[in-house]
């Protein structure tokens, strides 16, 4: 063997065993991070890392809603702005999630796949020039807001199937709650109702309020009603005719032969001193539908008597309010109202709640936006395959009360 061939051999060796040590090395860094980042060794730091990547994307980041169409004609749907940003969700809406903007602008964001939701209101067609979005992103809600009960839909909700993600609306089973009004708890400052139990608390054995009294007092009249939608569903009015049969039912508007002017403080102070009883009478039986009349008799010193499809100890404290479909026939319905209203010391027990609890609103956009930014919304997807059956089989046709 020459002397050159030995001299590159001896040449190689060292080298090569340095080569194959370092290779070992990294081998064996490599083997270590895997270990180091394994689940069974590391899963609180892989679960920490992860949490803080989806702080800064689902927190920090801003939801955009697009208001498709009118609210009865407002296109602002009783907002103060065409658009809000979290300024305004903040300051205005009170919402505590509140990195969100919502804009009637079409033109708001370049394209119109981009907004993270897009409302549709029910109650109006769709518009003529521009019926749906020309796009669709997979990670958008398309929201199907209402607040009225499923007869006044204006929707073709058969050729809706799998087009809603959301449901926005008064029933309690929504996506996005949105009630027309709602109990706070006077202590606690907590939402109590609408909600699914309620946690009331127990009425008082004995009760008294000066104030209840001396309205008391001064009453002559037995039942009020505010009404312009005369032939319903509900057959409401046939309830209240059926009524009149045992006492006098004074009905203001359309449907009756008095008139009361929207907004004179005086139909509302009238409740107090003339009236016992206001007849909080719905259009549908449906469930949870109650509306804004009933929120509205709450805030007087007068009894309402409920019609409706709604289980209203889920919306009002008990011994609050009179339910006509716990009775079976008007006539007893009647009896008791009498009965009630002649009895001074009953009477004012139906208002010990107005110690513990107080009337409040709140936005459905608060909700929408604190959804829009759950770290679930990113990641699943749902659709109504059959919006028509999930809205319209909420309500019926026939009450409980006899008519």
């Amino acid at each position: 063997m020459s002397m050159a061939v030995r001299s590159t051999r001896l040449a190689c060796g060292p080298r090569g065993a340095l080569l194959l040590l370092l290779l070992v090395l990294l081998s064996a860094l490599v083997v270590l991070h895997k270990v180091t980042q394994s689940p069974l060794l590391n899963q609180n730091q892989i679960l920490q890392d992860h949490l803080r990547g989806q702080h800064g994307r689902y927190v920090r980041s801003t939801r955009t809603i697009l208001l498709w169409t009118d609210f009865f004609g407002d296109p602002r749907w009783k907002l103060s702005w065409d658009t809000l940003g979290p300024q305004e969700l903040r300051d205005e809406l009170h919402c505590p999630v509140h990195q969100c903007e919502i804009s009637n602008q079409h033109a708001f964001l370049p394209a119109v796949e981009l907004y993270d939701a897009i409302v549709f209101h029910a109650a109006e067609m769709f518009p003529l020039l521009r019926p749906v979005p020309s796009q669709r992103s997979p990670h958008q809600a398309y929201v199907f807001a209402l607040m009225e009960p499923p007869g006044e839909t204006k929707h073709r909700l058969d050729d809706e199937q799998g087009f809603y993600n959301f449901t926005m609306t008064y029933r309690l089973d929504s996506d996005v709650f949105w009630p027309y009004g709602q109990l706070l708890d006077i202590a606690t400052n907590a939402v109590v109702a609408p909600s699914v139990k309620p946690p009331w608390r127990k009425p008082p054995a004995t009760f008294n309020d000066s104030l209840v009294w001396d309205f008391w007092s001064g009453k002559t009249k037995t039942a009020a009603w505010f009404v312009s939608h005369c032939e319903t569903l509900s057959k409401r009015e046939v309830l209240a005719n059926r009524l009149q049969e045992f006492f006098d039912v004074d009905i203001y508007g359309k449907c009756g032969t008095l008139s009361c002017m929207r907004g004179d403080p005086r139909c509302d102070e009238m409740l107090d001193t003339d009236y016992f009883f206001y007849l909080a009478f719905e259009n549908s039986l449906c469930d949870d539908y109650v509306t804004e009349k009933l929120f509205d008799a709450l805030q007087r010193t007068v009894i309402p008597v409920v019609f409706g499809g709604a289980d209203y100890s889920r919306i009002l404290p008990p011994h609050s309010y009179i339910d006509a479909n716990r009775f079976e026939t008007v006539e007893e319905l009647a009896k008791y109202m009498s009965y009630v209203a002649g009895d001074p010391d009953l009477y004012v027990s139906y208002f010990w709640w107005r110690r513990h609890y107080r009337l409040a609103s709140s936005s459905p956009f608060c909700d929408l936006c604190a959804r829009l930014h759950a770290p679930a919304f990113g990641h699943k997807t749902q659709f109504y395959d059959d919006i028509q059956s999930w809205w319209f089989n909420s309500c019926r046709l026939e009450s409980r009360i006899r008519l």
